[in-house]
Formats: structure tokens, C-alpha cells, sequence
């Protein structure tokens, strides 16, 4: 699935090294993602024919799922612009509860230069103290050689 098809993909945050511990597995397709989050894992509510559930379910969660899609979204045209050397996620710490995490970090190709970037459906959810903690946190980690440049990409940047 990963080698082959390309559908998993492996994710380690951005400057991290290859034999890093620090791993995610994520789906890439998104119509495979909506699946195996949606119908896959709620298998049994359609067994049940509990259609109302299912999309009480989908559209509690659909915010969160449609945010990871934006996330791919703007990583995409980021790539498609070719000014970038790398592209990736950054992330610390052992659970989810207490991770910082950035949506996207790339890092230019032709200075030390790097855009971090915070993703959110509507731009009135960004909390630009909380991100600024974030942002400097990374610094500290391992862009400190680095400018910065902060962004916020909502859907209104589409």
C-alpha cells in the first residue's frame, strides 16, 4: 500500500530524521479516507440500517475531516509552485493532547527561508497567540538559522 500504490503514505514532521521513531501513517486518497473514517469504522450502524446516525456522525465530524482535506489542498499548491525544497508537517510530543503541531512548513530552496503556515476552514478559528507559541517553539527546534514567514490559509485563500 505504501510502496506500490502510493495510498498510505508515511509522515515524519519536517527536519525530522529518516530513522526517526516520530511517525504517522496517513490515507492519501481522499475518497479511501472518507471511507475507512466514515463507513469502514461505523460499519455497523449501516449493518443496522441506522442511516441517521451515521450521518448525525459524519456531519459532527465533518469539520475536522474537510480541514485535514484543506491541509492537503494547500500543500498541493504549494508543490505545484515549485519554490519550495520541502513540504511537510511539524510535530512534537507523545500523544495528540499535548503535541504541538504545525499544519505546514515549507522550507525554500534557494535561501533559509521557511513559510509556516496554521490551516483553518474559517479564519475566525485562528488563534494567532497560540501559533505564535507554536511558530517559535519550532524555531527553537530546528529553524532557528531560519527566517520565518507566518501565514494563515483559510478557505477564503482558495
Amino acid at each position: 500500500m505504501i510502496e506500490d500504490y502510493n495510498i498510505i503514505v508515511r509522515q515524519r514532521p519536517i527536519l525530522a530524521k529518516e530513522g526517526s521513531q516520530t511517525v504517522r501513517y496517513e490515507i492519501q486518497d481522499n475518497f479511501l479516507r472518507f471511507w475507512f473514517n466514515y463507513f469502514d469504522r461505523y460499519r455497523s450502524l449501516i449493518e443496522i440500517k441506522n442511516f441517521v446516525g451515521l450521518q448525525s456522525i459524519i456531519k459532527k465530524d465533518y469539520p475536522t475531516f474537510s480541514g485535514l482535506a484543506l491541509e492537503m489542498y494547500f500543500r498541493q499548491k504549494m508543490m505545484e509552485g515549485k519554490e519550495f525544497a520541502d513540504i511537510g508537517s511539524w510535530w512534537q510530543g507523545k500523544n495528540k493532547k499535548d503535541q504541538d503541531e504545525i499544519d505546514i512548513v515549507g522550507l525554500y530552496a534557494e535561501e533559509k527561508k521557511a513559510l509556516v503556515a496554521e490551516v483553518k476552514r474559517q479564519s475566525k478559528n485562528f488563534k494567532p497567540d497560540l501559533f505564535a507559541l507554536k511558530v517559535e517553539e519550532l524555531r527553537k527546534k530546528g529553524l532557528f538559522k531560519y527566517e520565518i514567514e507566518s501565514r494563515l490559509f483559510s478557505m477564503e485563500d482558495m
